[in-house]
């Protein structure tokens, strides 16, 4: 009776429906008084950040949308969307912080697995690495 059991358990355990969907986006940032940029975000790739002549900011990134080991039914997401993978902003005087909206909850997760940032030559910037911990359970709005 136990064998039965835990064969009807593993059987159950193993219906989940993993899904991994990448996707990318391309985000401008008209800047106008902007001498600082805080770059806020887990980033586990790194963030590349190229000086150009441009006036503005472009973000580009890659992001992974994931589940793994959920035990249910669920639906595929078919893209991960622009909402998700473009970055909130926050000015405050000539400082503006890009903030990411990476997440982890439970079996789910939002994570960029590519990022780069071109911004102008008199831009100064700042990396601020969100440790992988303060992922569980984060939202931005």
């Amino acid at each position: 009776m136990n064998r039965l059991l835990m064969i009807v358990l593993l059987a159950i355990s193993c219906n989940g429906q993993d899904y991994s969907v990448t996707d990318s986006l391309t985000q401008a940032i008209d800047i106008k008084k902007v001498r600082y940029l805080i770059i806020e975000c887990y980033c586990n790739n790194g963030v590349k950040v190229v000086k150009t002549n441009d006036e503005n900011i472009t973000i580009n990134v890659k992001g992974k949308l994931e589940s793994l080991g959920y035990h249910g039914e669920q639906k595929t997401p078919k893209e991960i969307g622009k909402e998700t993978l473009s970055f909130k902003t926050e000015l405050k005087n000539d400082t503006l912080k890009l903030i990411s909206k990476e997440w982890i909850f439970i079996h789910h997760s939002y994570l960029i697995e590519k990022i780069k940032i071109e911004i102008p030559d008199d831009v100064e910037y700042e990396i601020k690495k969100i440790k992988y911990e303060k992922l569980e359970g984060r939202e931005i709005k």
